[in-house]
């Protein structure tokens, strides 16, 4: 463990605020994107950092380090119990977590969450991993990232290439592995090659699996390690352990096929038809619905926390 006065130089270096968090865990606050960001901003390298968040980080109990760390992206629910169950899991294989809370420090919940744009959901979690990257406790090339629903997003996106290097540039930091829950597979990209593992339920309303099917069989092309599983019967949040959850005025998702190459901004449907922009306008406009369910599966958590343990112990070298 370091001492004060290093702590205190390494996190003025990283220019970071401690602050309170839960116990043991300590409080960080960094700046971001602005929570209106749009993917241009970040390609262009016109990026706003006017926004500040926070994480709370959590080293191992034993071990000296550096440590590996994953960084963990919440939901539209917010940093909720089960987010802390997950990092509780990876600090017992040894592994530091930083849990970031994007919504707290800009005022948001989940009535307000369409305020912060995907895009600058991205900016968090490379944010994030360059703090990291500065704190000698931490193993810098050692660094992956998981992220659930809206956070899954930021966990697939942020190993885009373009999106990476324009936040962090060219020769800047990547993340280790990608852990993708129930989300985040809508884009495809050129990405840093680094493994990705995708979990979904058969039943998710806002992701289709046959999209996550695709975006994984895209990832492989150019030999990048993408798995893909898909759980039979779960639900959107099926490792929450929420009770179901039915929303009859919610938009769901189960009949669009439309996914967009972010190098390119080509929009093609599953069926290889490519859309002009008119087109996807009007696709995009006519196949949501209305009425989705959600909801957390006992069985089906402990299945994908053994996956994730196996996939995580492998890709950041883990003993066994």
């Amino acid at each position: 463990m370091l001492a004060i006065g290093r702590l205190v130089a390494c996190l003025a270096a990283a220019a970071l605020i401690l602050g309170s968090a839960s116990a043991g865990a300590e409080r960080l606050y960094f700046g971001s994107a602005a929570r209106d960001s749009t993917v241009a901003q970040i390609f262009q390298g016109k990026i706003a950092y006017s926004d500040r968040i926070q994480g709370d980080l959590q080293l191992p109990s034993t071990g000296s380090g550096p440590f590996p760390a994953m960084v963990i992206m919440h939901s539209s629910r917010g940093v909720v119990a089960t987010i802390r169950d997950w990092a509780r899991m990876f600090n017992d294989l040894g592994v530091a977590t930083l849990v970031v809370d994007s919504f707290t420090p800009r005022g948001l919940t989940e009535q307000s969450a369409e305020r912060l744009t995907f895009p600058a959901g991205v900016v968090d979690s490379l944010s994030t991993l360059k703090i990291l990257t500065q704190d000698p406790r931490i193993d810098a090339k050692r660094i992956g990232v998981i992220g659930f629903s809206r956070g899954a997003v930021a966990a697939m996106n942020s190993g885009f290439e373009r999106f990476r290097a324009g936040v962090l540039g060219a020769d800047g930091a990547a993340f280790a592995l990608h852990v993708v829950f129930y989300g985040g597979c809508t884009q495809y990209a050129r990405t840093t090659g680094r493994p990705v593992l995708t979990l979904i339920g058969s039943e998710d309303d806002f992701n289709h699996p046959d999209l996550c099917r695709k975006v994984t069989d895209i990832l492989r092309e150019p030999g990048t390690t993408a798995e893909l599983v898909v759980y039979q019967g779960a639900l959107h949040g099926f490792d929450t352990d929420f009770p179901r959850q039915s929303m009859p005025m919610v938009q769901n998702f189960r009949n669009c096929r439309m996914l967009q190459n972010m190098d390119t901004f080509e929009t093609v449907l599953l069926d290889g038809r490519t859309l002009t922009s008119a087109q996807r306008t009007s696709y995009a406009n006519g196949c949501p619905g209305y009425g989705a369910v959600r909801g957390g599966d006992s069985r089906h958590a402990a299945a994908a926390r053994e996956r994730v343990k196996l996939f995580v112990g492998e890709h950041l070298g883990l003993p066994r």
